[in-house]
């Protein structure tokens, strides 16, 4: 039988979910999306679960992002519009979710696989984890512009917008982007073990501070932010004209990813 691409797995009153496509990097297919959101919405209706964990299977990655690996962009501005909608509202349901979520982030955590990092409430990474955002580099935009609400050095977070570098999680530890870096055998447990703490507190509290702490940002203006780079994110994957744009999304829909790489990234690794 094959694996499912999203292991959801209970430990008392905390749901582990894994992205489980290792050979994949845990990319997030269509697919994977739409279980991954399904499956918050579960989670959201089901009062016995009171903490969520979300990691990735094997020990290469968390998730590099969306599956570009012969990626068919919509052709039509309402169905780009549909499909950066739903990878936004999917990455939302985090930050909406009635409770915590931890994301234990065991390798490269980059694109939009850094965004969901990113937006669980607490973040812990094994120090094999890696952190960017590089969708800058083949003419794209994060889904989320998450970093300048969650970090503590917003020069060096301009910086890494800019250029898409990849940081190590002792880096990410230092600009503030996570909590703690940890052994990596011990990651999951970790995750764990906070999750359960926070499972032992009255959860009709926890929730209530959930909710206290997500409209603080809301009225200092996280959410319009988002919707706002939404939709310069929807403009710029909808461009034409731009050479270097054009030249690598052709690349990334013949499916020639390892020269799509090389492109993309070859002109940074000096």
């Amino acid at each position: 039988m094959s694996q499912p691409i999203l292991k959801i797995e209970r430990d008392g009153h905390v749901a582990i979910l894994t992205f489980n496509r290792p050979d994949k990097l845990n990319a997030l297919s269509p697919d994977l999306m739409q279980q991954f959101g399904a499956t918050l919405d579960a989670i959201n209706r089901d009062d016995e679960v009171r903490c969520v964990v979300i990691t990735g299977a094997g020990d290469r990655a968390f998730s590099v992002g969306f599956d570009l690996d012969g990626l068919e962009m919509p052709d039509t501005t309402p169905g780009l519009s549909a499909a950066t909608n739903f990878n936004f509202d999917t990455i939302m349901k985090i930050w909406n979710l009635r409770i915590p979520v931890i994301a234990a982030v065991n390798g490269y955590a980059v694109a939009a696989g850094s965004n969901i990092a990113m937006i669980c409430d607490v973040t812990i990474a094994s120090e094999k984890a890696k952190f960017g955002e590089p969708e800058i580099r083949h003419g794209a935009l994060s889904p989320l512009m998450l970093q300048p609400w969650f970090n503590s050095n917003a020069k060096m977070i301009h910086y890494l917008y800019y250029t898409g570098d990849t940081i190590s999680a002792d880096e990410a530890l230092h600009l503030g982007m996570i909590a703690r870096v940890v052994p990596h055998t011990q990651l999951l447990n970790e995750a764990v073990r906070m999750a359960q703490r926070i499972a032992l507190v009255p959860a009709y509290c926890v929730r209530m501070t959930k909710d206290s702490l997500r409209r603080s940002y809301e009225i200092m203006g996280f959410v319009n932010a988002q919707y706002q780079h939404k939709a310069n994110d929807t403009l710029v994957l909808g461009a034409r004209g731009i050479p270097e744009k054009d030249r690598l999304f052709g690349l990334m829909q013949q499916g020639d990813m390892k020269t799509f790489l090389q492109e993309r990234d070859g002109p940074f690794k000096n």
